[in-house]
């Protein structure tokens, strides 16, 4: 009894993967003219996918292309640099002109208060010499020798005797 089973275990066991054992479930690929029927119609199927992918992908690109190009036209109308209107300071002319004339104005007015100086200074000196007081005088050219300024202070004072 036991051998049996163990023959039928063999059996089931030298059998089992071997295929279909039935004629009728068998799938024959059909080869008729050198052409395979079956792998030509998936072939066909996946080729047909293929282009359905890359036609998609296509109108993806044509879109994105749009819009791309939508935004650098939008960023050129927001950037443009047309002319609009009247424009003065433009260019390397106008830089020029605003520094040449911010620097004479600097002039002027450092003219202008030099010119001032020397009206409050004459009349300073005409007041002193009309005290007409030796020691102050003396302190004052001594005070502008300090300085630097004794020979155009002394010149003042002789002016403003006459």
């Amino acid at each position: 009894m036991k051998s049996k089973i163990f023959l039928i275990v063999l059996a089931a066991v030298f059998t089992v993967g071997c295929g279909n054992l039935s004629p009728l479930n068998s799938n024959r690929i059909r080869n008729e003219n050198g052409k395979i029927d079956d792998i030509k119609s998936n072939q066909n199927g996946v080729m047909a996918e293929f282009g359905k992918l890359k036609q998609d992908a296509q109108i993806m690109a044509s879109q994105l292309k749009e819009i791309q190009s939508g935004l650098v036209n939008l960023n050129a109308i927001l950037s443009k640099n047309e002319n609009s209107g009247v424009q003065i300071l433009q260019g390397d002319g106008a830089l020029f002109m605003v520094f040449s004339l911010a620097t004479i104005g600097m002039i002027l007015w450092y003219r202008n208060r030099a010119v001032k100086s020397e009206k409050t200074l004459s009349i300073l000196t005409k007041e002193v010499m009309i005290l007409n007081d030796a020691t102050l005088n003396e302190k004052i050219l001594k005070e502008a020798d300090k300085n630097g300024m004794g020979k155009q202070m002394l010149s003042m004072m002789d002016k403003s005797k006459y």
